[in-house]
């Protein structure tokens, strides 16, 4: 006995529905279930007040029936037996749906048939071998309807762009308890990429999008290629509007058949200039501000200049980088950059100038790294000296990030290194070189599966090798205390202090936090956190010692990151600090 299946697609609907299981109506199953098909009767049943009488409590019993029979038919069971019976009577009436779920239907097989013309043989093989509900398994439903899915995808993967199934025929045999299904697909042309094709009327220049595109004429189409092109012009954050797609028409058709279609470009370009303007506040630092301005394009060849002005209570400072991503090939960057900056801190004057050049490899969204040079001049003075530094020096960095957001995660995980091996000329000391190294990592686990509560946590070591403190320059020390290391004591407020409660800095670092982050509402957040912090003049990060410092903060979202507000204090203070600090900010703290 043969029978079309027309229950199959009521199912998947029905497993779409949600609600809350109700007393009024029981399910009793004569033969087992398996528990995951019980919690989806269970779930799906409508939650509704007790039946006023037996018809009430029938037509309750109806409804119930309906659900239990699309939920066992998603499941495989095509022939269940489901009976209604009302026990009780008047208001004590109640509905009672007995499920015998028969024989679990498995599939007996699954064929191909193209709307038309097919794909080349080699390639109808590899679409069947996509397939992957085999006969003898189980027909459930939602399994059966992704081979739609796998086809068509199996059909992309292999050149045939315009590839999708077109609808399914579902022949089941009640007496073999097994179903066999029919899926109709439309293949389309096989087709190869050919050249790309660039709007006329944009600034940038075809040699730059050339570098990014990783398409090649004459290679089979691949969607994957296609929206990796998509994604990197994206990423090149030079266009409002960037679409790669192929060209309607075909420009050529081989005697297989094959088509050839050029990769058509539609862009529309941002403003070239940005300005951003930003300010913060904390008790130690005082208030700053700093104003950006970004010129896209400058080139022609997606280049980005940057110049950031800062004036702050502690520095004035203008910076000035030229960046020009993928220059060497995608995702190889090349940076120029240049500053000028004064600045006044406890620890030290200083009036520096910088140049340098970086190279910027992107492996992705998660890996970068980057090295360069640069050269420094340092003016430094305290009380009753003035000491002049010339510092050569490479870097290296590299980033691993896992985590969900830039400005504000919620869950995964970063971890970096930074290493600087430096030669420092001085005219008033020894030439010395030594090297700065620092390693930083951040967890995010989140505490509830919308992610409202969020534990975070942070440990940064570093130490310098090869050269007393005193004869490298102030800004290559290490210091701790303030909004971005160790809260509830001054910047530069946690170290060795010399006689006039001047910071000198130290050649090791050892910081870590934990902080507690809820959110109250879409935009409101609060946190709870501790810091702990150690610098030493010893060469390798030392473990004791620690300033504690802890306190709560605010967090107002805004499309920019995150508001912070903090206070803190020190929980085992020096004479020295203050019972409270205050930290105004964007962005979380770690």
């Amino acid at each position: 006995m043969r029978l079309i299946l027309t229950t199959l697609s009521i199912a998947i609907l029905a497993l779409g529905a949600t609600s809350a299981y109700a007393d009024p109506v029981k399910v009793v199953y004569a033969k087992s279930v398996t528990d995951e098909v019980q919690d989806q009767v269970a779930e799906r049943l409508p939650d509704e007040p007790a039946a006023d009488g037996p018809l009430h409590a029938r037509r309750q019993g109806r409804r119930a029936k309906k659900i239990v029979e699309g939920v066992l038919n998603a499941y495989g069971y095509f022939d269940p037996m489901v009976t209604v019976s009302v026990v009780g009577e008047g208001d004590l009436a109640r509905a009672e749906v007995t499920v015998d779920p028969g024989v679990l239907f498995a599939v007996r097989r699954l064929i191909i048939r193209y709307d038309g013309p097919p794909p080349r043989v080699e390639d109808q093989e590899q679409a069947n071998a996509a397939i992957s509900l085999q006969p003898g398994m189980p027909a459930v439903a939602a399994q059966v309807l992704d081979q739609e899915r796998q086809i068509g995808a199996k059909l992309r993967n292999l050149g045939y762009p315009y590839a999708q199934a077109t609808g399914r025929e579902i022949i089941g045999d009640k007496e073999g308890k097994t179903i066999s299904v029919r899926y109709s697909v439309s293949a389309g042309p096989r087709v190869r990429f050919g050249d790309t094709v660039y709007p006329d009327n944009i600034r940038t220049r075809e040699s730059y999008l050339k570098r990014i595109d990783p398409t090649e004429e004459g290679t089979l189409y691949d969607p994957a290629q296609l929206a990796l092109y998509n994604s990197r012009l994206s990423e090149t954050r030079l266009f409002k509007t960037s679409i790669a797609k192929l060209s309607d028409e075909p420009l050529a058709v081989d005697a297989e058949g094959t088509e050839t279609r050029n990769v058509e470009l539609r862009l529309e370009e941002r403003k070239r200039n940005t300005i951003t303007l930003g300010a913060g506040y904390d008790t130690s630092e005082g208030f700053g501000v700093d104003a950006e301005l970004l010129r896209r394009n400058l080139t022609r060849r997606g280049d980005l200049l940057v110049a950031t002005a800062r004036a702050a209570e502690r520095e004035y400072g203008l910076d000035l980088v030229w960046r020009r991503p993928n220059e060497l090939g995608y995702g190889k960057g090349l940076s120029l950059f240049g500053s000028v900056a004064d600045e006044n801190t406890d620890a030290f004057d200083q009036q520096t100038g910088k140049i340098g050049v970086g190279l910027e490899i992107i492996k992705g969204p998660q890996f970068q790294y980057s090295y360069g040079a640069e050269a420094r001049y340092i003016r430094q003075s305290g009380e009753s000296d003035r000491r002049d530094f010339q510092v050569l020096n490479l870097n290296g960095s590299v980033l691993i990030d896992r985590s969900d957001s830039l400005l504000d995660p919620r869950k995964g995980w970063r971890a970096e290194g930074r290493l600087k091996p430096t030669y420092s000329f001085s005219p008033d000391g020894p030439d010395v070189p030594y090297i700065r190294a620092q390693v930083q990592g951040r967890v995010y686990l989140p505490l509830t599966s919308d992610s409202r509560y969020v534990a975070a946590a942070r440990l940064r070591l570093g130490t310098l090798v090869g050269a007393t403190v005193d004869n490298v320059p102030g800004e290559d020390r290490f210091y701790s205390g303030g909004g971005g290391s160790v809260r509830g004591y001054a910047f530069q407020g946690i170290g060795p202090f010399d006689d006039d409660d001047v910071p000198l800095g130290g050649r090791s670092l050892t910081e870590a936090s934990i902080e507690g982050r809820a959110r109250i509402t879409d935009t409101i957040g609060v946190v709870g956190f501790l810091d702990a912090g150690n610098v030493s003049n010893t060469e390798y990060p030392a473990l004791d010692n620690f300033r504690l410092g802890a306190g709560v903060g605010l967090r107002y979202m805004t499309p920019a990151g995150p508001l912070r507000f903090d206070i803190a204090t020190p929980l085992n203070p020096s004479d020295r600090d203050e019972s409270v600090q205050v930290y105004i900010s964007i962005g979380q703290a770690f």
